[in-house]
C-alpha cells in the first residue's frame, strides 16, 4: 500500500483582518483561563461577567436588559440568574414600578465573591498594568469600540450584508 503525497498547502496571504480577529480571539482566550483559575466552587466565568458588569456600572437591569449587554439568550441569562441567586450572590425582585418585570440586584455575597476573585488575581493584573502603559491601552480602545459597533450593527438582523462605514 503506497502512501500518499503530501503536497505543499498554498501560502495563505495574510489578511490584517483575519489577523485581527485572531489576536483578539486569542485575548479572550487566555483571558477567560486567567481569570477561571481563580474562581470559586460553583462560579463560572459567565456568573463572574455579571458580577463585574454589577461592581462597574451598577446593578438594577431587566433580565432582557442583561441579556442583551452581555451579548446572551433570554434562557441563557435566566438559567445564570437562577444558578447565581440560588448561590446568594444576586437577588432577582419585582420591579416596583411595573410588576410584570423583574430587577436583578447584586447582593453583599456577591460583592464581597467579586472582590475575592479580583484580590486573588491581583498579582496577574499588577502584571499586566507593568507591561503595557495606559496609553497603549488608551490608544487600542477606539479602534476596538469601533470594530465592536460595526460588527454589532452588520449582525443585526436584515442589515444589508454590503455595510460600510
Amino acid at each position: 500500500m503506497s502512501t500518499p503525497t503530501l503536497r505543499n498547502a498554498p501560502a495563505v496571504q495574510a489578511h490584517p483582518f483575519v489577523e485581527v480577529f485572531s489576536e483578539i480571539g486569542a485575548i479572550e482566550h487566555y483571558l477567560r483561563m486567567a481569570v477561571t483559575k481563580h474562581l470559586p466552587p460553583g462560579m463560572t466565568h459567565a456568573h463572574f461577567e455579571l458580577l463585574q458588569w454589577f461592581m462597574r456600572h451598577g446593578d438594577g437591569q431587566t433580565p432582557a436588559e442583561l441579556a442583551r449587554i452581555l451579548l446572551m439568550t433570554k434562557g441563557a441569562i435566566t438559567n445564570i440568574l437562577q444558578k447565581m441567586s440560588q448561590m446568594g450572590w444576586i437577588a432577582v425582585l419585582a420591579d416596583t414600578a411595573d410588576g410584570r418585570k423583574k430587577r436583578v440586584k447584586i447582593t453583599r455575597a456577591g460583592i464581597e465573591v467579586s472582590n475575592g476573585v479580583m484580590r486573588d488575581m491581583k498579582t496577574k493584573t499588577e502584571a499586566l498594568r507593568d507591561g503595557f502603559t495606559d496609553e497603549e491601552f488608551r490608544a487600542a480602545t477606539p479602534f476596538l469600540k469601533a470594530l465592536r459597533v460595526f460588527l454589532s450593527e452588520i449582525s443585526e438582523p436584515g442589515a444589508p450584508a454590503n455595510a460600510f462605514r
